[in-house]
């Protein structure tokens, strides 16, 4: 008769789910750290979940448990730098719209402008309505065609 082999994997809880509490907090920091450092790096999280085996969800939250673990003066400034960023994407885009030739590259324009400002409005805490940012894509579409004709 085979023999049953024992597991030397930690006992869970009745009711927690499968795989909760494997890790300890020092370990969850520590995966974090890992995985932030990649996210840094400018890897996707797809990339990320690939390399490490971690499910899209475990990733996400462990980036945002690194977030939670920097100090404040390094979150600031963090938010400092997308808002540099962001800024100069909306000014290429402008540039690029006032280059535009065609009606389908000002169209992509305009909507590279309002996705980037509303990512930079969600990053400084505005959040502006979708009706209000259709209302403004129409507006700059209006003005184009007439500049056109």
């Amino acid at each position: 008769m085979a023999e049953k082999k024992t597991s030397n994997a930690r006992p869970r809880k009745p009711d927690s789910p499968v795989g909760a509490g494997t890790l300890n907090a020092a370990e969850l920091d520590a995966r974090a750290e890992k995985i932030y450092a990649l996210h840094k790096k400018g890897h996707s999280i797809s990339a990320i979940r690939r390399a490490t085996g971690l499910s899209k969800d475990v990733v996400e939250r462990s980036i945002d448990r690194a977030r939670r673990m920097l100090p404040t003066d390094t979150a600031d400034d963090l938010r400092t730098d997308r808002e540099s960023s962001l800024t100069d994407m909306v000014r290429e885009a402008h540039r690029n719209l006032a280059q535009a030739e065609t009606v389908s590259e000002k169209n992509a324009c305009v909507r590279t402008i309002a996705d980037l400002n509303m990512k930079l409005a969600k990053l400084l805490g505005l959040e502006v309505p979708a009706e209000l940012t259709l209302e403004l894509e129409k507006g700059i579409q209006m003005e184009l065609s007439g500049a056109v004709i």
